[in-house]
């Protein structure tokens, strides 16, 4: 009986936690994606 709640409740932690990492992942390619940009540009363009 106990083994059915505690594989429930850690089904429930790593989904939890699955997805979270994957938000922060998303965020980071996002963040990376935007420092590339940034970075590809020409000295010009900065001093817009």
């Amino acid at each position: 009986m106990f083994d059915f709640l505690f594989d429930g409740l850690k089904n429930i932690l790593i989904s939890g936690i699955l997805s979270n990492f994957s938000g922060m992942f998303n965020e980071v390619n996002t963040k990376v994606g935007e420092i590339a940009s940034q970075v590809g540009q020409t000295p010009q363009w900065w001093n817009v």
